[in-house]
C-alpha cells in the first residue's frame, strides 16, 4: 500500500511541476521511469534538527553487486561509511554549540547512504531536493491527500531549506549529483572527489571541494617516479589523467602487449588495487620484480592489502594530507549500540563487525551480544575524517557569512534569508576562508578548488617492520608543488634497487635517447653525440657542440671551460730565447758599463761612442723582448715583445752608420788627402742612425695597429684554450723585420766592400764578421720559425742571437781592450798602422810655411819559411794652415817594404817604434 501512495505522491508533483514549467519536471519524470524505490533508493537516513539543513551522502554500505535498481547495497563499511557519518554528527554538534559560529542559528543535517554507487547516489539526492524545490503550494487548494504526500515525503525535515549537499566520496558519483545540482543552483561540496574533470567550471558551476584535484596528484606521480629514476610505467588503471606524464619524461604504456602476464589480465581490465594484488599474490615465483605505484585511492586503507600483504610490500601509494583527529578517537571508541541511537546503521554495522545479534532471539546459529565487544579491537582511524570535518564547517562557515550580510548581528533566520537563496549562498560559500579545528587552511580558488599551495600529499610505502607487522611508512611529502623524500636521493636509490622501470637500457654518458615510433613509441635507440658534444635533454633530446675553449664533463652533460694553457708549446724556442735574452743582457750591460768608465780612453773616443751607446741600447731592448716572450702573456709582456724587430733595426741601422763612416773616412783621403768629408760630426751619426730606423718603427706602428698586440685566448684545437699575445699571424711578426733584413744586407754589402780596410781595431773587419754571424743565423732561423709553435719565442730568440752577435764582435775587442790590455789602450797605438790609418785632428801651426814631416814605424808583418822581413809604413804629413794658430794635418802612410838585419827583427824597436805628432 506504502508504495501506490509513494507513486501517487510523485505523479502529484510531476504534474505540478510540468504546469509551472520547471526543470525539476524533467529529473522526476526521469526518476519516476526507474519504477518504485528499490532497496538502494530509500533506506534508513540520519537525521539532524535545524532551521536549515544540507544533505550529506557517504558511502555507508559496499557497492551493489549488480547494476540493477532492485540490487541490494554490499556490507556495512567501517572507513567510508560508518567513521564518516560520526565525524559528521560530532562536527554539527560543535558547530551548533559555538558560542560564535551561528549562534541562535542551529545547523541541521540529513545523511543518506549513497552504497558507493552512482545511480543510488543519483536517487539519494533527488529525495533531498525534492521537497526543496517543489513544496507543497499553500496558495492553492491541495488535493485530499496532498498534506499525506508532502509529509511522507520530506518527514519532519521538510520546511527546513536545503541549502547544500556534501559529498559523495566518489568522483563518478559526484560528477552525476553534480549534473543534477546545478540545474537549480544547489551547492556540493565534496570530502574526496578528486577527477580533475569536476575542476570545469563551464560544466560544473556549483561544485565545490576540499580535497586537492588530481591535477596535483598527476605531477606529484610523476615527480615521485622521477625521483626514482623510473621512465617507463604500465598504467594499470586510469582515466587518462596521468597520460600527461608522456611529456614529463615519464613514458607511460598500456596494451597487452607491454603488460600480458596471464594472471593480471582481469586485474588490469577492472583496475581495482585488491583485485590487483590478488592477481600478483596468484603470480609465480620467477616473475619479474614489479614495483607499484598507487593513487589516493589506495593511500593507506587496510581492506586493500588484507590477505596479500607480500604482493603489497614495497609499495608506493599517495595519501592525501589530513590532520588526525585525536578527539574523534574519545568519542567513537564510546559509541555502543545503546548510547548511539542517532545512527541508523550503526546496530548493523555492530552485528557484522564482532558477528553477533542484537536481537532477543538471534537467528540460528549467530550468536547474542554480549555487551563487552569494544571498537578499540584492530581500530584505525579513516584518514579522510579532517576533510569531511573541514566540508561541514566550510558549509556553516559560509552560511555564518551569509547571515551576517542579510540579518546583520540578529540571531536565528531574519526575513531577508527567506526564502532562502542558494545562488547567494553559493557566492558566500566562494569566498570562505578559515582555520578548520585540525588547523588546517580551507579556501577555494575560481575554479571550486583548494589553492596550489593548500595542495598536500603524503607518500607511503608498505613495509613490514622488524617484529613482522605490516605497516604503512610515510617516506615524503608533497608540499607547495615540491617533492621531499625522506633520506634524499640514497634513500629513493634504496628503493629502486633491482627495479627495471625502462623498456630500452638506459643510454651512457655522452648518448642521447632517440624515440621510436608507433607503439614503440616508449622505447629508444642510443645515439652517440661526436667527442667534443654534450647532449640535449627533452623535449628536443639530442647533441650540442661545445662552443670553443670547452670539453665536455665527465657525464656529457654540460660544456666546461677548459684549462687556460700558455708556454706549452715550443719549449725549445723558449729555452733558446731565455738563454739569449738573459746572455745577451750581460753583455749589452758589461759594454756599457765599461765604455761608460772607459769613456776618455783612445779606445772608447775612436769607436763613435753615440752610435755605440744607440746600439746597446738597441740591443738591450731585443734581449728584453726575448725574456718577455718566454713570461705569462699580459699587455706590458706583449708590447715589449712586438718592440723585437725595429730594435733589431736600430741594431743593424748603428752597425751600418759606424761602418759608413768608416769608409767615407777611407775615400775621402784617398781621393783628397787634405779634404774633409761632410757629416761625420756626432749629431749627423744620430740623424743618421734615425733616418735609417725609422722604416722599421713605422712598419712596427702599422703592425700594432692592424693587429694589437694585447693577451688574448686562442683556440688550436677546439676544446683548448692557448693565451698568447695578439699578432701571432706571421704577417704581423715578420712585416716589421723587413726593414731590419733591408738594413742587414747593406751591412753585409759594405762589408764585402771594405774588407781590405786595415783592420788594427777599425770596424770593417769585425763588422764583416757581426754581419755574416747574423746572415747564418737568419738562414737557420725561417725554417725553425715556420715549423715552431712558439713562433714568438722563435722571433725573439732570433733576433736576442743577432743582437748579441753585432754587440760581441763590433764592441767586444775594444771591450777586452779596455778591460784586460789597458797599456794599448793609447794614443800612439791608434796612430799608427801596417797599412794606412786616417786621423783628423787640430793641430797648432809652428811655422807659417807648411811643413812635411814623415816617420816610419816598423811592425813584425809576417815571417816566411826560409828569410824574414819586415813591412813598414812611411807617414807623410801634409799640413794645411785654417788660420792664425791653427792647421788641418792629414796623414797618409805609404806602404813599403824594408829588409831588416836579423839583429834588429828581435829587438823592442820592432815593435815600439813611434812617432809622436803634437
Amino acid at each position: 500500500m506504502s508504495v501506490h501512495i509513494a507513486q501517487v505522491c510523485r505523479a502529484a508533483a510531476l504534474c505540478g511541476a510540468v504546469m509551472r514549467g520547471s526543470a525539476w519536471a524533467l529529473v522526476v519524470a526521469a526518476w519516476g521511469a526507474w519504477g518504485a524505490v528499490g532497496a538502494a533508493g530509500g533506506g534508513p537516513r540520519a537525521v539532524v534538527r535545524g532551521a536549515v539543513r544540507f544533505g550529506a551522502l557517504f558511502a555507508v554500505h559496499g557497492a551493489p553487486a549488480a547494476a540493477r535498481a532492485d540490487a541490494r547495497c554490499g556490507a556495512v563499511r567501517e572507513h567510508y561509511g560508518i567513521q564518516r557519518v560520526e565525524a559528521t554528527l560530532l562536527a554539527l554538534d560543535a558547530i551548533n554549540a559555538h558560542p560564535r559560529l551561528l549562534a541562535g542559528l542551529r545547523l541541521g543535517a540529513e545523511l543518506r547512504d549513497s552504497c558507493w554507487a552512482a545511480p543510488t547516489a543519483l536517487r539519494q539526492t533527488i529525495d533531498l531536493v525534492r521537497d526543496a524545490i517543489a513544496p507543497p503550494d499553500a496558495h492553492h487548494a491541495p488535493h485530499p491527500s496532498a498534506d499525506n504526500c508532502s509529509r511522507a515525503g520530506a518527514g519532519e525535515q521538510g520546511a527546513a531549506p536545503l541549502v547544500a549537499v556534501l559529498g559523495p566520496g566518489a568522483s563518478s558519483a559526484a560528477v552525476q549529483v553534480q549534473n543534477l545540482l546545478q540545474l537549480f543552483s544547489i551547492p556540493q561540496v565534496s570530502y574526496s572527489a578528486t577527477s580533475r574533470e569536476l575542476s570545469d567550471r563551464a560544466r560544473f558551476s556549483t561544485f565545490f571541494r576540499v580535497v586537492p584535484s588530481d591535477r596535483h596528484q598527476a605531477r606529484l606521480l610523476v615527480a615521485l617516479l622521477r625521483a626514482h629514476n623510473w621512465t617507463y610505467v604500465h598504467a594499470v588503471h586510469t582515466d587518462g589523467e596521468c597520460r600527461r606524464a608522456d611529456t614529463d619524461g615519464v613514458l607511460t604504456a598500456t596494451g597487452r602487449s607491454t603488460f600480458g602476464a596471464p594472471w593480471l589480465r582481469r586485474q588490469r581490465a577492472t583496475g581495482r588495487a585488491a583485485w590487483l594484488l590478488a592477481g600478483l599474490a596468484r603470480a609465480p615465483p620467477a616473475r619479474p620484480a614489479l614495483r607499484l605505484v598507487a593513487s589516493d585511492g589506495w593511500a593507506d586503507r587496510r581492506d586493500v592489502v588484507q590477505g596479500v600483504e607480500r604482493a603489497a610490500r614495497h609499495a608506493l601509494t599517495l595519501r592525501i594530507r589530513s590532520p588526525y583527529l585525536a578527539d574523534f578517537d574519545a568519542h567513537y571508541l564510546a559509541l555502543s549500540p545503546h548510547n548511539n541511537t542517532r545512527n541508523p546503521w550503526f546496530q548493523e554495522f555492530w552485528e557484522q563487525k564482532f558477528g553477533c545479534s542484537l536481537a532477543a532471539e538471534p537467528p540460528r546459529g549467530v550468536r547474542r551480544c554480549s555487551g563487552s565487544e569494544s571498537l578499540a579491537a584492530n581500530y584505525t582511524q579513516e584518514p579522510k575524517l579532517a576533510l569531511v570535518v573541514r566540508g561541514v564547517y566550510a558549509l556553516a562557515h559560509a552560511l555564518h557569512a551569509m547571515r551576517g550580510a542579510l540579518c546583520g548581528e540578529r540571531a536565528g533566520l531574519c526575513a531577508a534569508m527567506l526564502p532562502f537563496n542558494v545562488s547567494l549562498y553559493r557566492q558566500h560559500l566562494a569566498r570562505v576562508r578559515f582555520r578548520a579545528p585540525d588547523g588546517g587552511l580551507v579556501a577555494f580558488d575560481h575554479n571550486g578548488d583548494p589553492p596550489p599551495e593548500l595542495s598536500e600529499y603524503d607518500v607511503m610505502s608498505f613495509e613490514r617492520s622488524a617484529s613482522g607487522a605490516w605497516r604503512y611508512v610515510r617516506v615524503g611529502r608533497w608540499r607547495r608543488g615540491a617533492l621531499r623524500l625522506r633520506g634524499g636521493e640514497a634513500a629513493a636509490a634504496r628503493r629502486a634497487a633491482g627495479v627495471r622501470a625502462a623498456c630500452s637500457e638506459p643510454c651512457g654518458a655522452g648518448q642521447w635517447a632517440r624515440p621510436g615510433e608507433g607503439r614503440a613509441r616508449c622505447c629508444w635507440t642510443c645515439v652517440s653525440c661526436p667527442p667534443l658534444a654534450v647532449t640535449v635533454p627533452p623535449p628536443a633530446p639530442g647533441c650540442r657542440l661545445c662552443p670553443p675553449g670547452h670539453r665536455p664533463d665527465s657525464r656529457r652533460t654540460v660544456c666546461l671551460p677548459s684549462a687556460v694553457e700558455w708556454g706549452g708549446g715550443g719549449g725549445w724556442a723558449r729555452a733558446v730565447a731565455g738563454c739569449a735574452g738573459a746572455a745577451g743582457l750581460a753583455a749589452a750591460a758589461t759594454c756599457a758599463v765599461t765604455f761608460w768608465r772607459h769613456r776618455a780612453t783612445p779606445g772608447v773616443k775612436s769607436a763613435s761612442r753615440e752610435l755605440c751607446a744607440l746600439l746597446v741600447c738597441a740591443a738591450a731592448v731585443c734581449h728584453g723582448a726575448a725574456l718577455a716572450a718566454v713570461v705569462r702573456p699580459a699587455p706590458l709582456p706583449c708590447a715589449l715583445v712586438r718592440l723585437a724587430a725595429p730594435a733589431l733595426g736600430g741594431v743593424y741601422a748603428a752597425v751600418l752608420a759606424r761602418t759608413v763612416r768608416v769608409a767615407r773616412l777611407v775615400a775621402a783621403s784617398e781621393r783628397r788627402p787634405g779634404a774633409r768629408p761632410r757629416l761625420l760630426s756626432s749629431r749627423a751619426q744620430v740623424w743618421t742612425w734615425v733616418a735609417l730606423s725609422a722604416p722599421g718603427a713605422v712598419v712596427a706602428v702599422w703592425s700594432a695597429l692592424r693587429w694589437p698586440p694585447g693577451p688574448r685566448l686562442l683556440h688550436p684545437g677546439r676544446a683548448r684554450s692557448v693565451l698568447a699575445c695578439g699578432g701571432e699571424d706571421a704577417v704581423a711578426q715578420l712585416a716589421p723585420l723587413a726593414p731590419a733584413l733591408v738594413l742587414l744586407a747593406s751591412c753585409v754589402a759594405l762589408a764585402v766592400r771594405t774588407r781590405r780596410l786595415p783592420h788594427n781595431f777599425n770596424e770593417t773587419r769585425w763588422v764583416g764578421a757581426a754581419a755574416y754571424a747574423t746572415c747564418v743565423i737568419w738562414v737557420a732561423f725561417f725554417p725553425l720559425y715556420a715549423a715552431a709553435e712558439a713562433r714568438s719565442c722563435a722571433l725573439c730568440a732570433g733576433v736576442s742571437l743577432s743582437a748579441g752577435a753585432c754587440v760581441a764582435l763590433a764592441l767586444g775587442p775594444r771591450v777586452w781592450l779596455c778591460l784586460c790590455r789597458p797599456q794599448r789602450n793609447t794614443r800612439a797605438h791608434f796612430l799608427t798602422a801596417t797599412s794606412i790609418r786616417c786621423h783628423l785632428g787640430k793641430y797648432r801651426a809652428g811655422a807659417a810655411a807648411p811643413r812635411r814631416d814623415v816617420a816610419c814605424q816598423t811592425v813584425r808583418w809576417s815571417w816566411a819559411a826560409r828569410g824574414e822581413c819586415a813591412a813598414a809604413a812611411c807617414a807623410r804629413v801634409t799640413r794645411t794652415a785654417r788660420g792664425t794658430d791653427t792647421a788641418d794635418v792629414v796623414i797618409v802612410l805609404l806602404q813599403h817594404r824594408h829588409a831588416l838585419p836579423d839583429a834588429l827583427l828581435h829587438t823592442d824597436l820592432t815593435h815600439n817604434i813611434i812617432d809622436t805628432i803634437e
